[in-house]
């Protein structure tokens, strides 16, 4: 994939709510619940009810990967990290990594210290705990039985 084609936004469109839901069915890894969460929190940032910041990774028309993250209240300087996706034909080819580089500047750029990313201790999640650490994330917390018997909340943070 040529490094030009690959146009980032911090925007979302009109359309995006579709495209986010389209690119984390077909991950193939997460529930029909969780894509209608992802589409719900670009919703609600375009009606403006809530706001969460994006960086949204484009080949043409064609949404390729995207992070959501926001500063936590409460906190001076810290983020979560709400969700990392990027599509199945665009995976193992660095783009999760520079959305996640470019998406630890920019929360830099606003006083952020650090990011906190959540995920699952089942099998299907594995390739993202492997990721979280590859991007330099260091495992913080483990909550057994967190989501259900046998399935751990696993936290993770990023020091930026």
């Amino acid at each position: 994939m040529p490094a030009a084609r690959l146009r980032f936004r911090h925007i979302l469109d009109a359309g995006d709510p579709q495209k986010i839901r389209a690119l984390i069915e077909a991950t193939g890894v997460f529930s029909s619940e969780e894509a209608e969460v992802a589409a719900r929190l670009a919703e609600t940032t375009l009606d403006g009810s809530e706001t969460y910041r994006w960086l949204l990774a484009d080949v043409g028309k064609t949404l390729v990967g995207y992070t959501c993250f926001d500063r936590i209240e409460l906190t001076r300087g810290s983020f979560d990290l709400y969700w990392i996706a990027v599509l199945p034909e665009y995976s193992g080819n660095g783009l999760a990594l520079d959305l996640m580089a470019r998406t630890a500047r920019f929360i830099k750029t606003k006083r952020g210290t650090q990011i906190f990313a959540e995920t699952s201790s089942r099998e299907p999640y594995a390739r993202a705990r492997a990721f979280y650490l590859k991007a330099g994330f260091a495992e913080v917390a483990c909550f057994e039985d967190f989501y259900d018997e046998g399935d751990d909340k696993v936290i993770f943070r990023l020091k930026v």
